[in-house]
């Protein structure tokens, strides 16, 4: 602090504080990777919370409306858009009695700022209201990027065996 005040102007040893305040701030803060992959795993937790509370809507809030939408399962594309993903949670919404979606060995991949990956394990269990059951198990791997303030699903793919609910 003496050398720095003895040998600069006032004026000038502010401006060298702030920068070097940026410079401290910017070497301890986490790499954007590492933030989306936080930000990912926030939205993932949201989609398990809203799927196990049965709130269809806040499901379908989560996924991407932009183009190049694409979901597979079993190596099949079965939703191109926001729009298929919302008919077959309507499914749900209306022959659903109960439905649960168990995750496990997940793991979150920040790949940038604005992108990351989510791959996990998974069991679902649907009953509806006639008293069918469904019940599958697999691997579902979902594609996230930041659009705007928010980050949303823009794809992915299951991988599972048992009883799937019709789409």
């Amino acid at each position: 602090r003496l050398a720095l005040s003895s040998t600069l102007p006032s004026r000038m040893r502010r401006p060298l504080l702030w920068l070097a305040a940026v410079v401290m701030t910017a070497c301890t803060s986490m790499p954007p990777a590492e933030v989306a992959t936080g930000d990912a795993r926030d939205v993932f937790n949201a989609y398990v919370d809203a799927y196990n509370a049965q709130q269809w809507q806040r499901v379908v809030a989560l996924y991407s409306d932009r183009g190049g939408f694409r979901w597979t399962e079993n190596g099949k594309v079965v939703y191109t858009s926001k729009d298929d993903v919302a008919r077959a949670y309507a499914w749900l919404q209306q022959h659903a009695a109960s439905a649960r979606y168990l995750p496990s060995d997940t793991n979150v991949t920040g790949l940038s700022r604005d992108a990351a990956q989510v791959a996990t394990r998974l069991t679902t269990r649907v009953e509806t209201v006639d008293g069918r059951k469904f019940a599958y198990s697999g691997d579902m791997r979902l594609e996230l990027r930041r659009e705007g303030n928010a980050w949303r699903i823009v794809g992915g793919e299951t991988r599972v065996s048992g009883s799937m609910p019709p789409h």
